[in-house]
């Protein structure tokens, strides 16, 4: 129930209240009274008495009830319908959100012919994301699997797709309650028609249907904080650009670049290509770190692109910084590296990463290359040449991960290529690695 209807409620209580301090006592009650509670002095029966005053507080109950509905039954029926069943499915800042009353109840349904249902529930839509609250219910299976999970919201403005979900399932197996993120429609749109379809992975074609709803514009949330960033971090290879914040009371996106389109163009004719693969941010407010919740890096016509979500931001916010921790990449190597097969230790400069060859052994038919590296490193792309010949990574196996004195991790592992001879040589044509920077940039408020 809202701020604005728990204020009509008190209001109410006040205004009987004033009205029952304005009623005169008559003069024969206080008479009245004590002959009636001689009477049941002497006729008392203590579960008869009893009885009579559940039976009065009962009343009293509906009185006061039927008095709330009478006045305000439509933030009843709202607060008696938000969310059933979703506590398990929202985190801390949706149910904050929904005990604010924000959002906006639909309750519409479509079932198909087997006996499937879909229910959208509830809406909570703010700058960043359209949050779809729907129920599947499958009664003959498992409901998890009833619905295509690939669905979209329409207008006559365009689509939003579906960026992530999240559901809980009920012990029967029948009902799923989700929890869907959608891109926002545009501000000018008031019609959305959520489409989606039952999955026919038995029949192999699935049943399209649809739910249209009226989009209530005035329930939207907006935005708590809405930047661009000029800052740069340089890394490695490249310089990280922030380029923009968007809070809203749903959550946190910043959005950047590591690499333009023409830097990308450059390096892949040059063949020195670095392809970001993990950009790790970490988010501080008021001095405390603010939940990650995804995020990924893209390559398009714009560059290398990435956006982490992290949660809503505090109120009120006094003070925001944004620390880069570590930054991964796939790098291009192309260079061979001779082996020793007389069993002595090797250590390799791969772009300033160090890979210690343990140990190479073969038999008849296979060679076994045992290396030691960063625990975050990993040859992505490499051969064996034996003897002048090429030949593929079959798997890498007995995988170990030990702690040094010092804290750092090394990742131990066997390099199995089905081939041998008596030239061996390592060619590595990728490499993939994380560095740490910390480095922390200020985001300023106003």
């Amino acid at each position: 129930m809202g701020y604005k209807e728990m204020k009509k409620i008190e209001e109410l209580f006040n205004a009987q209240k004033a009205h029952l301090d304005t009623i005169e006592v008559p003069d024969q009650l206080e008479a009245r009274l004590r002959s009636a509670l001689a009477y049941e002095s002497k006729n008392y029966n203590p579960q008869s008495f009893y009885q009579r005053y559940i039976k009065q507080f009962k009343v009293a109950v509906v009185l006061v009830f039927a008095l709330l509905v009478g006045i305000n039954y439509d933030a009843i029926a709202s607060y008696g319908k938000q969310l059933v069943g979703y506590d398990q499915v929202m985190d801390v800042t949706l149910r904050d959100l929904n005990n604010l009353g924000k959002g906006q109840l639909i309750g519409k349904s479509h079932t198909f012919a087997n006996g499937v249902c879909l229910s959208v529930d509830y809406v909570m839509l703010d700058e960043n994301q359209l949050l779809l609250f729907y129920t599947v219910k499958d009664p003959n299976s498992d409901a998890t699997n009833a619905i295509s999970p690939f669905m979209s919201l329409n207008s006559f403005l365009g689509k939003s797709h579906k960026q992530s979900s999240q559901g809980l399932l009920n012990e029967e197996g029948t009902e799923v309650k989700y929890i869907a993120s959608f891109e926002p429609p545009s501000p000018l749109a008031r019609k959305l028609t959520l489409n989606f379809a039952l999955d026919g992975q038995s029949q192999g074609v699935n049943t399209p249907a649809e739910i249209s709803f009226d989009l209530e514009r005035d329930k939207a949330m907006g935005h708590t904080l809405k930047k661009r960033l000029k800052q740069t971090v340089k890394v490695d290879e490249t310089n990280i650009k922030l380029e923009s914040i968007l809070a809203s009371p749903t959550q946190t996106v910043i959005k950047g670049s590591a690499q333009s389109i023409f830097g990308l163009a450059r390096d892949t004719l040059s063949g020195e290509r670095f392809r970001p693969t993990k950009l790790d941010l970490k988010l501080i407010a008021n001095g405390q770190e603010v939940g990650r919740k995804g995020g990924g890096v893209s390559t398009d016509i714009r560059g290398i692109t990435f956006h982490t979500i992290f949660d809503a931001l505090p109120a009120p916010l006094t003070e925001l910084k944004l620390e880069l921790v570590s930054f991964s990449a796939d790098h291009d190597v192309n260079k061979q590296y001779d082996l020793d097969k007389k069993g002595e230790k090797q250590v390799l400069d791969i772009l300033g990463q160090k890979v210690e060859i343990n140990e190479v052994r073969n038999n008849d038919k296979e060679t076994f290359i045992v290396i030691t590296s960063a625990e975050n490193l990993v040859l992505t792309k490499v051969y064996l040449i034996a003897d002048g010949k090429q030949i593929s990574l079959e798997e890498t196996v007995d995988n170990r991960y030990d702690k040094n004195s010092d804290g750092q991790i090394t990742h131990q592992r066997t390099l199995r290529f089905k081939g041998t001879g008596d030239d061996l040589r390592l060619d590595v044509h990728r490499v993939s690695y994380a560095k740490d920077y910390h480095e922390v940039v200020d985001i300023p408020l106003d």
